[in-house]
């Protein structure tokens, strides 16, 4: 069953002579599912048009990892024998050297675009096909612009081409001002256009179910933004929902910590654990933020030997407040390179953060969800601020951590002026290094996926 815009939008991209479609949908509105169902259809009418040539397009999207799990995997679900009726003929390859579908005499590549090198591995052949998903989220990467407006010249020999078609989808990224906006959206007035909001998807047929996907995201900008689509700044407090738990109730079991550290020889030097458990009473897995490190160089010149001292010290003190919990693994800061060489000699085992493009928009929006779908708490505690030999140690009167999560604010002004959401820096450091570490938990699929 498809709705009326699910039909629409599928008849343009089947149809020849439709080049350029903008899809702008809202999460769980169903236009990815309708697109890659198109895809396929597509093919098949490119095939009867001209049988003897080889084609090829792309599918491009943030990282190869979310294409895979946000459109490879909704392809295969067409193409298997239950959603295959047609029986179309078809080659899905997903290896190192070699992710591409083939579907008859059209070769479709996979591409990640998440940094400036991306572009070099689509140059080459002439695409008949351009689908670019989270195109939105990739342009809002200012040094990935001058790359992205690139890709009509990878689709220029096929000009006139009755099934040359350009298709982009994807979620509002900021506000009126965003720059995607500005260029794809405002100044392609003879491009087809679709807004998808959540009833537009069939499978939402009830008021609850509609209740469900609104209450996905916390109220505000985030919400107006990615549900009801609307191109709106956001401003004030970023965490509006912190939950604050005093101890970590005896019906917790701990399976293991892992730690973000955001270094800094000037600035602040944090080391923060986020502790997987079972709730028992709600029978869900949850992140518990634990008691951090948290040191200011108040004119004491702190050295790397320092703080990788002092963290051999909090890997002992955690040891001996959780006993038999693992620390399964580190995660530092990526620009901390005197900081990594240090913990190399010291033989402490860590891993490097996966920064990247639009990794702090990314990672602030998946904490907002946490706390707001009572996945992620924070255990009210003193920092920690020095450690001496003999395992003795100095703590805070106050939770660092905890006061920079509540004071932590939108830059009004620069997200204004840019149309993307900008954070101010003044006091980010353990926000930091809980992005780090949720991140990596995710990646290894500790972490929920909200």
């Amino acid at each position: 069953m498809l709705s009326k815009k699910q039909v629409n939008l599928w008849s343009d991209i089947v149809s020849p002579n439709v080049p350029e479609i903008y899809v702008l949908g809202s999460t769980q509105s169903g236009k990815t599912y309708i697109i890659s169902r198109a895809i396929i259809e597509y093919a098949v009418r490119l095939h009867e048009y001209d049988p003897n040539k080889q084609y090829y397009g792309a599918i491009v999207g943030w990282t190869i990892e979310t294409l895979k799990g946000n459109i490879v995997e909704a392809l295969e679900m067409h193409l298997t024998k239950e959603g295959n009726t047609n029986k179309v003929e078809y080659n899905l390859t997903w290896n190192t050297d070699d992710k591409s579908l083939s579907i008859y005499n059209l070769k479709i590549f996979f591409f990640g675009f998440n940094n400036v090198k991306s572009f070099n591995k689509i140059l080459g052949k002439p695409l008949v096909l351009l689908w670019i998903d989270e195109s939105a989220r990739i342009y809002s990467i200012k040094e990935l612009q001058a790359s992205f407006n690139e890709f009509p010249g990878r689709q220029m020999s096929f000009a006139g081409h009755p099934y040359l078609k350009t298709i982009h989808s994807f979620n509002v990224e900021g506000s009126n001002r965003h720059p995607y906006k500005e260029t794809y959206i405002d100044n392609k007035p003879n491009a087809i256009h679709y807004t998808f909001f959540p009833y537009d998807n069939p499978l939402l047929d009830t008021e609850e179910k509609i209740k469900q996907v609104v209450n996905m995201f916390p109220p505000g900008s985030l919400r107006q933004q990615k549900v009801f689509n609307e191109w709106v700044i956001a401003e004030g407090k970023v965490f509006q929902d912190i939950n604050i738990i005093h101890e970590i109730p005896s019906y917790y079991a701990i399976r293991e910590i892992v730690i973000g550290i955001d270094y800094g020889s000037v600035n602040p030097t944090t080391f923060v654990p986020i502790a997987l458990c079972f709730d028992r009473l709600e029978n869900k897995w949850k992140l518990v933020r634990l008691e951090c490190f948290y040191h200011k160089a108040n004119g004491d010149n702190p050295t790397t030997e320092y703080y990788s001292l002092q963290l051999r010290m909090f890997l002992i003190y955690l040891k001996d407040k959780y006993p038999n919990i693992p620390v399964t693994n580190i995660v530092i800061d990526s620009e901390a390179s005197h900081f990594d060489n240090r913990l190399k000699v010291d033989n402490i085992r860590h891993e490097i953060s996966k920064k990247g493009a639009g990794s702090v928009n990314e990672g602030v929006e998946y904490m907002q969800s946490l706390f707001y779908k009572n996945y992620l708490e924070i255990l009210e505690r003193p920092s920690i601020t020095n450690f001496f030999q003999n395992g003795e140690y100095q703590e805070s009167s106050l939770d660092e951590s905890l006061i920079e999560l509540d004071s932590y604010q939108y830059d009004k002004i620069k997200s204004e002026t840019t149309g993307t959401n900008i954070y101010k820096k003044d006091m980010d450091h353990s926000i930091d290094a809980m992005r780090y570490a949720l991140a990596l938990m995710k990646d290894y699929g500790i972490a929920p996926v909200v």
